[in-house]
């Protein structure tokens, strides 16, 4: 009984297998598509938005709550560090680390929010902590000027 058609049953089952099938996505490759890691601070701030970054360096202080002055060798950049970001170790200016985050532009700047931070072994090239500066007074010792004292007149 086979005229060279279809059965409805056949067709049924061929678009409903097509239809569960995921997209082919294809996407943009022109340029500018290209997905590449930021390696230094000074990149950093030139990167769009949301661009993955993997920075070497250094944690040199707290600016406010949540955010840190980053710097490596190029130069600086803001990062805000969630609490559950933090090794258990204790971090200081002088411990090298890896920051991978993305970038984060606000209206008024430009700076990593970080997914993970991981402490790298010791940098010989490490910045070195300041000398504490020694404030020498030249003061002199304070002189004690007499108060004059009114003398009685005598009256000859």
């Amino acid at each position: 009984m086979s005229n060279g058609t279809h059965s409805p049953t056949l067709a049924c089952i061929a678009l409903l297998t097509g239809l569960c099938l995921p997209p082919a996505i294809a996407g943009y490759s022109g340029p500018g598509s290209e997905t590449t890691d930021v390696d230094n601070a000074a990149a950093a701030l030139q990167a769009p938005d949301k661009t993955a970054v993997n920075l070497e360096g250094y944690i040199l202080r707290k600016l406010k709550g949540e955010r840190y002055e980053f710097r490596d060798k190029s130069g600086a950049i803001g990062i805000d560090i969630d609490t559950e970001h933090w090794p258990k170790e204790a971090i200081n200016d002088r411990t090298k680390v890896r920051v991978i985050g993305d970038i984060d532009r606000a209206l008024s700047c430009t700076g990593v929010a970080v997914q993970s931070l991981e402490i790298l072994p010791a940098d010989p090239d490490a910045p070195a902590k300041p000398a504490p500066q020694k404030t020498t007074s030249a003061k002199k010792p304070a002189t004690v000027k007499p108060v004059p004292t009114k003398q009685a007149r005598t009256g000859n």
